[in-house]
């Protein structure tokens, strides 16, 4: 039989957690200080015996924001004898400071932390598949707790990566604390602009403000417990950004196309589809109407191809019933996938 796991925090992750093992047919209970995010929850789909807490579950998630972590992590170390407790936390080192020495010697409390989210937060925004093909980081626990980790992680669609607490907590600042805090400080920028101006953006900006739009309480939670890491890189960036407006009003070229190219060499390090260090695409943009069914016409135009896409953008049209659909695919192909959707009657707008 599947073990029965409990979840305290039923928002976005704890919500999808329990949709998601429900799904595997786990015997799943969730509770919340809000009655309203489990009323929520239980609407997503969860029958309803899961709002009646198990008393001695075989496996705790964990999911509350990173400063009541370690007094939940505490009290569940009391309340339910010998169940692994998984804390979804994406900061580590300062709750495991905060945790009863005999739970951290134990190995039955760990890092379970989901590589997964949304811009929207709380249980109505929870998906059954929102772990599919995504990392979770392992941190702690002995070597029972993460064979049992791994399990309910692969359940659940997820891929394992084993890090040291340390470790976690200096990539997390790197490629995700940093550019939260990077798009809310552009995204401010805009509060004073003229909207005029703000009429005219396009890709660009929506791109580099996506994730603008996050929680600031829960975010102001995680950037603290991770102060130390976060702070030792935007001080790299300030730095960086600092020189640039020097060569600006200087006319200094050279130092400014020296921090272009070094971001052309740094995208190209983020690995590519199924992890692979592929990540050279070539594009081909397509103008269709805004209208149902019209995106759905042209992916089956490229599936007529036989041209996988490796991804896709939409820009929508200024003032018109339109939008330009940014089709990605691997180098070699677009001469192919233009020349093809021309023939079957679209409307493209040349290769990239």
């Amino acid at each position: 039989m599947a073990p029965s796991v409990h979840i305290i925090g039923c928002g976005l992750i704890g919500t999808s957690i329990a949709l998601s093992l429900n799904a595997c047919g786990y015997s799943v209970s969730i509770e919340d200080i809000n009655a309203d995010h489990v009323s929520q929850a239980l609407q997503m789909g969860l029958p309803e015996t899961a709002a009646v807490k198990q008393p001695r579950p075989e496996i705790v998630f964990v999911c509350v924001p990173p400063s009541a972590a370690a007094k939940t992590l505490n009290e569940a170390f009391v309340n339910y004898g010998e169940s692994l407790l998984l804390d979804v936390s994406s900061v580590r080192n300062s709750i495991i400071a905060e945790l009863n020495v005999e739970l951290t010697r134990s190995g039955r409390v760990m890092g379970a932390h989901p590589m997964a989210g949304r811009e929207v937060a709380g249980p109505g925004a929870a998906r059954a598949d929102l772990f599919q093909n995504r990392i979770w980081v392992l941190t702690q626990g002995n070597a029972q707790s993460q064979a049992r980790a791994t399990e309910l992680v692969t359940h659940m669609g997820g891929v394992v990566v084993a890090m040291s607490p340390e470790d976690h907590d200096r990539a997390v600042a790197l490629i995700s604390h940093v550019p939260q805090l990077v798009s809310s400080t552009l995204a401010a920028q805009l509060l004073d602009a003229d909207q005029v101006d703000l009429s005219i953006s396009g890709a660009g900006l929506a791109d580099a403000i996506r994730i603008a739009g996050s929680d600031p309480q829960l975010w102001g939670d995680i950037l603290y417990g991770n102060a130390t890491e976060i702070s030792r890189i935007l001080r790299r960036v300030s730095t960086e950004l600092a020189e640039l407006s020097t060569a600006l009003e200087t006319h200094d070229r050279e130092r400014v196309e020296l921090t272009l190219r070094a971001g052309n060499r740094g995208k190209l390090r983020i690995p590519g589809k199924h992890g692979t260090g592929q990540n050279r695409f070539e594009s081909v943009n397509v103008m269709i109407s805004d209208q149902p069914g019209a995106l759905a016409e042209l992916f089956s135009g490229v599936g007529a191809l036989n041209i996988n896409l490796e991804d896709v953008r939409i820009e929508h049209v200024m003032g018109a019933p339109s939008g330009i659909v940014q089709l990605f695919v691997p180098v070699g192909q677009s001469e192919a996938l233009d020349q093809g959707l021309q023939d079957q009657g679209f409307d493209t707008r040349g290769r990239q």
